[in-house]
């Protein structure tokens, strides 16, 4: 199943949504370390049973490349535009889950294909390729909408769960990852003019499912939410009416935790030791857990 983190706006949440949910999963096939528990989901489920292989991508298309920062991870100059521009393969580019002395992640089954700013570029570039083709005639393939359909199709066997990091613009790659991707979560700050963001956005999701594309809005993510402010539960109670109580998941609690787990050498909040009691943590616990069924 690939999972892409969506939303056109930016400063919502969604590196630490999908650095978070990658390794949650990763946490949960494998059982190392302070694994989400296990329980009931929100929607009465069981928990899902272990996947084989045991193993979760991260992958990162924002050129921004915070996704390797957030787990303080050197790239060592590995991105995902070389894949898509077919000058590397995924053995090139993918961080294995190996120590990270030995150039890994550091998370058994956590596995990673970092972005850098040369994403930018080499979809341009792409882009003129694509053009060209066209006016040459060539209509082998579906070019830019196919590219990671193309590239990556393959590593969707090799793993459990793929997770997308995505910018808040993804530009002339919108429908390539709507079509490599099944469902989307998109994370929505607790905030009047968020909720409205989220609501344009689930609705392209919406069109783009009408024209035939596979990808689904699985989840409504609320980000930053302070309980004891009245328009944050004011929001939240908006998104539940809009969506259904099945596709709003539990709150994320402002916390400095997040912000703290970041930055003592890159830590996610399930190996950050004083976020253990956390309710953010406790939320992206739940937030693994339905995803893990779905």
């Amino acid at each position: 199943m690939i999972f892409a983190i969506v939303n056109q706006k930016g400063g919502v949440g969604k590196t630490t949504t999908a650095v978070n949910l990658a390794h949650g999963l990763a946490l949960k096939l494998n059982g190392n370390g302070r694994a989400p528990a296990a329980g009931p989901t929100d929607a009465g489920q069981a928990p899902a049973q272990p996947r084989t292989p045991g193993r979760v991508l991260l992958l990162d298309m924002d050129p921004q490349g915070n996704c390797a920062a957030a787990l303080g991870i050197d790239p060592g100059g590995r991105c995902i535009s070389d894949l898509l521009a077919g000058r590397a393969t995924p053995r090139d580019v993918v961080i294995p889950d190996t120590p990270r002395e030995r150039g890994g992640t550091g998370r058994p089954g956590l596995f990673l294909i970092p972005a850098t700013e040369r994403l930018v570029d080499v979809t341009e570039e792409l882009l003129i390729r694509d053009f060209q083709s066209y006016r040459r005639g060539k209509t082998e393939g579906g070019g830019m909408d196919d590219i990671l359909v193309e590239r990556l199709g393959p590593l969707r066997d090799a793993f459990a769960w793929i997770v997308i990091d995505c910018p808040p613009s993804l530009g002339s790659l919108t429908t390539a990852v709507y079509r490599f991707a099944d469902r989307a979560v998109v994370p929505v700050r607790t905030a009047m003019l968020d909720a409205a963001g989220a609501a344009q956005h689930t609705a392209l999701i919406n069109d783009l499912q009408r024209d035939g594309l596979p990808i689904s809005v699985s989840l409504i993510l609320p980000t930053f939410f302070e309980p004891r402010q009245v328009l944050a539960r004011q929001v939240y109670q908006d998104l539940v009416e809009k969506y259904g109580r099945s596709r709003v998941a539990i709150p994320i609690v402002q916390s400095v935790v997040v912000q703290q787990a970041q930055a003592a050498g890159g830590q996610t909040l399930f190996e950050y030791e004083p976020a253990a009691d956390s309710p953010a943590t406790a939320a992206y616990a739940r937030l693994v857990e339905r995803v893990s069924v779905q």
